[in-house]
């Protein structure tokens, strides 16, 4: 079986040496090398476990999908080493991350959802509420009618120690609520968020987000213009809140344009080598409004492309074209995997 590894070391020698971001994600990547040269099976399951949970907060949480699947393979050579929680642990981020990339086929992830729901059938009842919580979100882009299953399911399962925090539930609510167009609810229900009742490193800001496209589709966004604010000081700390950071600069041609390309600017170096193709799809998005309302105005402004992207170019026109022309790139992608047009009307609203 090898020489032991001690998983625990390992684990509190990367979070006390190591600030969150790519820096951490070395550091698993390089511990993970070690414990695969320990031999000990059990340190090659768990390290990629706890990759797979810590990751995705703070950098691109497809970086963990490669080690996801190393899992899955190493657990079917040593089924006595996989715990089962950290079998539930990598199947449910596998799952979650075929919502992000259209790459992955589509019975790929009905794979993945049927691993995560093996394991969730094995630690019972609240894993199962989070397996159904993610496969709502995943339908609801898909096929509404399962949606409409799972999120029932996910409703009547109890809450425990493998379902999500109660402010990413209440988001995951209200979420679903507002693509089913029943907004009034949906604000009622968002009421326990913004009065600062339910809160996590996600929420509130993905919540402002979400309602803030809504009230962008609708035109009505000078009422809430609060909620562009409190996105920018709180929800754009690094590579993980580019969708956020899309969803701002939608917002800032009605605001201020000028600072709407500042942070565009700013927050454009996120996406050079970035796999997460759902945030780069707002990101995209959001930069193409910045930059039609630029030309709209007549006032040509330049952007500086950042480093890795060898574009000569650098104009407001330019861009206005290059940026719409990914978004719509990554909205098909989206829209082929998944066998509707979500993404492309949702860009058409835009």
């Amino acid at each position: 079986m090898g020489q032991k590894f001690d998983t625990k070391e390992a684990f509190w020698n990367i979070h006390n040496n190591t600030t969150p971001g790519p820096g951490r994600t070395a550091a698993y990547i390089k511990t993970i090398k070690e414990a695969d040269e320990s031999g000990d099976p059990y340190a090659r399951l768990h390290m990629r476990a706890d990759m797979a949970v810590f990751v995705p907060f703070y950098d691109d949480a497809v970086k963990v999908l490669p080690y996801c699947a190393e899992f899955m393979q190493i657990a079917e050579e040593y089924p006595e080493a996989a715990e089962a929680d950290d079998v539930f642990t990598v199947a449910r981020e596998a799952a979650t991350l075929s919502i992000i990339l259209p790459q992955i086929e589509l019975p790929t992830c009905e794979k993945m959802f049927a691993q995560m729901e093996k394991a969730a059938n094995a630690l019972k009842r609240s894993a199962i509420r989070r397996l159904h919580m993610i496969a709502t979100e995943f339908y609801t882009y898909i096929d509404l009618e399962k949606a409409e299953e799972h999120y029932n399911l996910f409703r009547n399962e109890k809450i425990g120690m493998y379902s999500a925090c109660n402010a990413c539930e209440q988001h995951m609510k209200v979420w679903y609520t507002l693509k089913k167009g029943d907004i009034k609810l949906a604000r009622e229900m968002a009421n326990r968020i913004f009065n600062g009742g339910l809160t996590c490193h996600d929420i509130p800001w993905q919540t402002y987000a979400v309602f803030l496209e809504h009230y962008m589709d609708e035109g009505n966004i000078n009422k809430n213009k609060a909620f562009v604010t409190r996105l920018i000081h709180g929800g754009l700390r690094d590579v993980s809140d580019l969708a956020n950071a899309g969803t701002v600069l939608r917002c800032m041609p009605v605001i201020n344009l000028q600072e709407g390309l500042n942070i565009l600017q700013h927050y454009w170096k996120w996406t050079v080598n970035m796999w997460n193709q759902q945030a780069l799809y707002f990101f995209y998005k959001g930069a193409w409004c910045c930059c039609r309302a630029a030309s709209a105005n007549g006032k040509e402004e330049i952007l500086y492309p950042p480093q890795g992207l060898n574009i000569d170019n650098n104009t407001t026109k330019f861009f206005e074209e290059w940026f719409y022309n990914k978004a719509e790139e990554t909205a098909r992608k989206f829209d082929k995997r998944n066998g509707t047009d979500f993404y492309i009307k949702d860009l058409g609203r835009a």
